[in-house]
């Protein structure tokens, strides 16, 4: 029997974590038992991004790509989020996004809201689906340890170094992934050439300079990761670069994973080149001791 109608559930996603991929299970199972298409509604940039909130991102959008396909969802409608779309008023949201589309089950969190200045409340979902014969679900928190699992607390997790215990609650080992650009030659300066990494000019929720793996082919490579602006370069916009041990070979225009281990130290602006250079060799040295812990 052919598909008609969606199972859907809307949000950011940012960090696709183990309480996104409940709400994702959710659907595909209620797809199956009412024969129905699944879909997730997202944006770009995030509301937060939008809004210039205090609040900085988990995820590049390569791998929030990749992490949803996984899923192997039917349709992904990432909207963009503009002047435009932020004046949507609640009814419009549910008119446009949900009836036109024919969604016939929604599941959403409990902290879900919609519309121009997020006036839309789970009390109007509930009315609008209950006019419009949805099915909606609202799904209770999923918690780790009686804590709530969330974005927040992954972000908070993330800026601590603690990349353990945020892998925990996402499912999966925490990653940035991205083509591989020229950069600024600032590693050739500093006799330290690096894989700079397009994150396609987003901010991160955290900074530093960490000890990490990538992945070349079908061999692994430990290696030191700068990432977030150069304040020694006056270059306040964040980037990811990655000096990969032990390996010189040419992976421009490649796609690349860099894992996330530990964290060697915070960013710091230096008065000279040379002072630099120094603290990149004491940063080789310290990630060579630290590489034994994850052999």
């Amino acid at each position: 029997m052919m598909k008609t109608g969606y199972a859907t559930t809307i949000g950011n996603f940012d960090g696709v974590h183990l309480g996104h991929a409940a709400l994702i299970a959710k659907i595909k199972t209620n797809a199956e038992k009412m024969n129905l298409k699944t879909k997730v509604i997202t944006f770009n940039p995030y509301p937060f991004e939008f809004f210039k909130l205090e609040k900085n991102r988990i995820l590049s959008e390569f791998d929030k790509r990749e992490l949803l396909a996984n899923f192997k969802i039917d349709d992904v409608n990432t909207i963009n989020f503009d002047d435009d779309f932020r004046n949507t008023s609640a009814k419009d949201f549910f008119s446009k996004y949900l009836l036109e589309e024919d969604v016939r089950y929604l599941i959403v969190g409990k902290d879900f809201r919609f519309g121009k200045d997020r006036s839309g409340d789970l009390e109007l979902l509930r009315s609008l689906c209950d006019q419009n014969k949805i099915i909606l679900e609202v799904l209770e928190d999923l918690k780790s340890n009686d804590i709530k699992i969330s974005s927040t607390l992954i972000r908070k997790l993330l800026d601590n170094g603690k990349f353990q215990e945020a892998s925990k609650l996402l499912g999966r080992t925490y990653q940035i992934s991205g083509k591989v650009i020229r950069g600024k030659s600032l590693g050739k300066r500093i006799a330290t050439p690096t894989a700079n990494i397009d994150i396609l000019n987003k901010k991160f929720c955290f900074t530093g300079v960490f000890l990490g793996k990538t992945k070349i082919g079908q061999s692994e490579y430990f290696c030191i990761i700068n990432f977030g602006p150069k304040p020694t370069f006056d270059d306040l916009e964040q980037s990811l670069e990655a000096h990969i041990l032990d390996y010189d070979g040419n992976i421009y225009d490649e796609a690349l994973s860099i894992e996330f281990l530990c964290k060697i130290r915070d960013q710091i602006k230096f008065k000279s080149i040379e002072e630099l250079k120094n603290q990149i060799n004491e940063d080789k040295i310290r990630a060579k001791e630290l590489k034994k812990l994850y052999e």
